[in-house]
């Protein structure tokens, strides 16, 4: 009996990465853990439930470091006060052997396989209660944001879409071509879309809907070597006509990102976590706000810090950068006040997906379609939410850089402006430390163990 629940957790809990199989030789001599769970697991409405929570707690082990701060510390809007992973990315000298380039891709393809053991296994379950198509879309959902986030990290990568059955399986798949990847992202992402449930249940927007799928579409539309501003425009189009999606009032904007004020009609998907952190958290408020104890490791550029500042009456600003002990520190993962009893007891939900971002996408695509005026009003609509005058911008090069500005300010500490200046190339010539010579930089090295273990997969070049 220990035998065969040990197997079962080594394949819900450890198999997402074939890098686990290869720390435990053992393992390899145990029969094929797909079939073993097959046979006593994916029975129930229940089984099915638990296999798709496999994949969302890979996916959260995703979160903090690698998809938020990391992204913040390569762009222009924070800088790294200490920590080694994060002072090296933000000088582009990471290497293939530094422990969160090899975290990140391990928790990256542990989402892939949980999601890809749901899509297998749950088409057979006949337990009357499954919602099937919810269940799988959110499968589809969870594979097609894995692939987007190893892509635009690593470029070319590795595409299992089946569950994994032994080591050479997974040791041997070559990086498939960028082009491709984004073929599937899409093609996960429309299946996503087709199965999920038109709104959030119980409000819940922690678990995507329709609209979830949709905003991912856009950006991945946007981010894909050749951008299509048709498509993402229309992705866009179908999200802001959809009732549930509103933005919150600007006085209200903290809300979006406060404890106990989540899911607001704002945001399209965020990540949960439970509210109590002494039985879920994340260490983003540590890693932000300097009070006694905390390891203060990401501080606000100047350069954020004086655009808020030349922003005037801006109501975002407040929300966003918070001072204490004459230090400015980032506010949005801000869990309690500095100083005050309750520090490091709350944890808030990291959102991934809002409104505000579509909006923003929406004025940008049709700027570039060359429907200026029409974009005009969309990016007003971001302004007059902030407290500002309407944009003075009238051109096309005009608005395309009062957009651009508009979400560096909107979308401030959130994982987008990184991802935004490589879209727009204008990465280098932006970003400190990157310049025409470190430009292969943007993309992370494969993992030396992973090369290790597979000799079909190849380095990114620089490294």
């Amino acid at each position: 009996m220990k035998k065969s629940l040990f197997r079962n957790k080594a394949k819900l809990l450890l198999l997402g990465s074939a890098l686990m199989l290869s720390s435990c030789g053992e393992l390899l001599e145990l029969a094929p853990p797909s079939s073993i769970v097959a046979e006593n697991f994916w029975k129930t409405a229940g089984d099915a439930e638990a296999g798709l929570m496999s994949a969302y707690n890979f996916m959260q082990n995703s979160m903090t470091q690698n998809f938020i701060i990391v992204p913040l510390v390569l762009s222009d809007d924070s800088r790294a006060n200490s920590g080694g992973n994060f002072t090296r990315h933000e000088g582009f000298v990471a290497t293939s052997v530094h422990g969160n380039v090899l975290d990140h891709w391990i928790a990256l393809y542990q989402t892939i396989h949980s999601a890809n053991d749901v899509l297998v296994n749950v088409p057979n379950i006949s337990d009357p209660a499954i919602q099937k198509d919810r269940i799988l879309g959110e499968a589809y959902f969870l594979r097609g944001w894995a692939f987007f986030q190893l892509t635009r990290t690593w470029g070319k990568v590795p595409m299992p879409l089946e569950p994994s059955k032994s080591s050479a399986q997974d040791f041997n798949l070559k990086r498939s071509e960028v082009v491709d990847v984004y073929a599937q992202i899409t093609k996960d992402l429309l299946e996503a879309e087709r199965l999920l449930p038109a709104t959030h249940t119980n409000n819940n927007r922690a678990r995507p809907a329709k609209g979830s799928a949709r905003a991912w579409l856009a950006k991945v539309y946007l981010q894909q070597p050749q951008p299509n501003y048709a498509l993402a425009l229309a992705k866009c189009e179908e999200i802001m006509a959809d009732p549930q999606y509103r933005l919150v009032p600007g006085a209200s904007f903290a809300d979006i990102f406060a404890v106990g004020k989540q899911n607001t009609t704002e945001t399209i998907f965020e990540m949960s976590f439970r509210p109590n952190r002494s039985t879920e958290g994340h260490d983003l408020d540590n890693d932000t706000v300097q009070f006694p104890g905390s390891s203060f490791r990401l501080r606000p550029h100047q350069k954020i810090i004086n655009a808020f500042a030349a922003s005037t009456g801006d109501l975002r600003a407040a929300a966003s950068l918070g001072t204490f002990n004459n230090n400015v520190y980032i506010r949005k993962y801000e869990q309690a006040p500095p100083g005050t009893s309750n520090r490091g007891s709350q944890t808030s939900n990291i959102v991934y997906l809002r409104l505000a971002d579509i909006i923003l996408l929406r004025a940008e695509c049709l700027n570039e379609l060359g429907r200026t005026n029409e974009a005009i009003p969309y990016l007003n609509q971001i302004r007059e939410r902030a407290g500002l005058l309407p944009t003075t911008a009238s051109t096309r090069a005009e608005v395309k850089l009062a957009i651009e500005n508009e979400r560096f300010l909107e979308l401030a500490f959130e994982p987008h402006r990184w991802f935004d200046l490589i879209r727009w190339d204008k990465a280098v010539g932006t970003v400190p430390n990157l310049t025409e010579a470190n430009r292969d930089r943007i993309l992370w090295p494969v993992p030396a163990r992973e090369l290790d273990l597979n000799p079909n997969l190849d380095q990114n070049p620089s490294y």
